[in-house]
């Protein structure tokens, strides 16, 4: 069963550039289950160490969570996968950007190696084409300004957008 968009779109075939944008998130899943497993062959012999460790071990699973929990999401059509994408690419930026800068670096990828991939994923997903996958269908294509504020909580869809207009004259009934 195909569900056909407004301009022709087949619902059910996902864009070629969200798929690239997949694979970039799995790229940062490759980065981090490489970091974890670098991490178990460390050896430890302080407390500080040992706290170290623990940390080193703790925040890779939490970003693989995070990213795999966003990926797993990202072909349902659903403007939320589109805001959870996006919220994940900020947390990917941020976190990778505050690595490079206090100067803790990555096991197999810099940390600059991943903050390009992190920004080529955002922009990716802010192409018309991707943006257009996740709207209903029926549905005009908000401004770019709209699905930023979508991201931070704001609404993708106003009320005013569901609003039915009534013309200021009734117009007569056709003639039988």
């Amino acid at each position: 069963m195909a569900l056909w968009r407004n301009k022709g779109h087949d619902k059910t075939k996902v864009p070629v550039p969200l798929i690239v944008g997949e694979i970039f998130l799995s790229v940062v899943i490759v980065r981090y289950m490489l970091s974890f497993t670098y991490t178990l062959y460390m050896i430890a012999e302080g407390v500080e160490e040992v706290a170290y460790r623990a940390f080193s071990l703790a925040f890779p699973v939490v970003m693989i969570l995070i990213v795999v929990n966003s990926v797993i999401g990202i072909a349902s059509a659903k403007p939320t996968s589109w805001r959870k994408v996006m919220r994940t690419t900020l947390i990917l930026l941020v976190v990778n950007w505050l690595r490079e800068f206090i100067g803790i670096t990555g096991v197999m990828f810099d940390d600059t190696f991943l903050i390009v991939i992190t920004v080529l994923t955002m922009a990716v997903m802010m192409l018309p084409s991707v943006r257009r996958f996740y709207l209903p269908p029926m549905t005009e294509n908000p401004p770019l300004t709209r699905w930023i504020g979508y991201i931070f909580l704001s609404p993708l869809f106003r009320e005013a957008d569901y609003e039915f207009v009534r013309e200021k004259e009734p117009r007569d009934p056709p003639a039988a």
